[in-house]
């Protein structure tokens, strides 16, 4: 089994390069933000709107999701490696792809910088709106790409490294299931007054499963801005000092190296669906957010993300061996 995840991760990868995200109704990410949708409306609403019991809901949603998620994945396992060796790589490796959106990410902060680049601010202000669900329609071309570089950098680790991890850990159903409690924190972990308890639970279950992960995301992206020849030592510093300067204890580890490598300054306070979520900044203003910066945040995100695959080979190889 070891060796048949590690050829479904690669599979995997392959095909989350090729393809990114489909758009399509059946692939297994929007189905399960549609789900989550369904049960968002079915528990929040129908619960007592006291903390205490909006809590409870979202707890109880929560479960019932991985539940159902982590018990179609392993139902599709069992059956696929019975049926056939073959049939349960392409099965996992199916699992891979949908938990990673690496492409995806990287083509829409490239179509914000391409944007950027003719001073286009209704198509960066569009393309935008495929990274984040922060309030952008009032952003200049600025904060239009900073918002770009901040989403990349802090979802490096949500997209990429913390469903390898857990992938290598778990196989593919692990990637997988991850990649659903993001989903979850994304779709009502914030902190505004509608969701600030029924979300509390995924957004603190999100942080614990990405607090590994994250460290590793970090460590990896220095070596690799030491590998594109970025400022390297500058990431070291900033991360030291501000890997820390964020609500999450997760968001900061990637963002702090991402702006000391291009020397920039990140994170600002942020709107919600209106509401103001105050967030500290990160790292040193040498010089203003520039297009360029989102191209290499870019190659910061693909360089660990194939780090990240490289370390698991390894690994997983070597425990074969033994």
């Amino acid at each position: 089994m070891l060796m048949n995840s590690l050829a479904a991760l690669a599979l995997g990868f392959a095909l989350d390069m090729m393809f990114g995200d489909p758009k399509i109704a059946v692939y297994p990410q929007n189905l399960i933000k549609k789900m989550v949708a369904k049960l968002d409306g079915a528990f929040r609403r129908n619960y007592q709107s006291l903390p205490e019991a909006q809590r409870m809901a979202g707890i109880m949603m929560t479960c019932l999701t991985l539940i159902i998620v982590g018990g179609i994945c392993v139902a599709l396992l069992i059956i696929g490696y019975r049926l056939d060796n073959l049939l349960g790589i392409v099965l996992e490796g199916l699992m891979c792809w949908s938990s990673l959106s690496i492409r995806s990410l990287r083509t829409a902060a490239s179509g914000v910088m391409r944007a950027a680049r003719s001073g286009n601010l209704i198509g960066a202000q569009k393309r935008i709106k495929l990274l984040t669900f922060r309030d952008t329609d009032d952003m200049n071309m600025d904060g239009l790409i900073q918002c770009a570089i901040e989403s990349v950098s802090e979802n490096t680790t949500d997209w990429a490294v913390a469903p390898i991890f857990w992938t290598a850990i778990f196989g593919g159903a692990g990637g997988f299931i991850y990649r659903t409690v993001n989903i979850i924190d994304n779709t009502v972990g914030y902190k505004t007054d509608t969701y600030v308890n029924f979300g509390r639970f995924p957004a603190k279950l999100d942080d614990l499963l990405t607090f590994i992960p994250a460290r590793i995301a970090a460590l990896l992206m220095r070596l690799n801005a030491a590998f594109l020849h970025l400022d390297s030592k500058n990431a070291s510093a900033v991360y030291h000092r501000d890997r820390r300067k964020s609500p999450s204890p997760n968001s900061a580890q990637t963002m702090s190296v991402c702006a000391g490598a291009l020397g920039i300054q990140l994170g600002s306070d942020e709107y919600y669906g209106g509401q103001l979520v105050r967030k500290p900044v990160i790292g040193n203003r040498n010089k203003p957010c520039e297009p360029n910066d989102i191209y290499w945040s870019n190659q910061l995100l693909l360089g660990s993300s194939l780090y990240a695959i490289l370390i698991t080979a390894i690994v997983r190889v070597v425990i074969f061996l033994l």
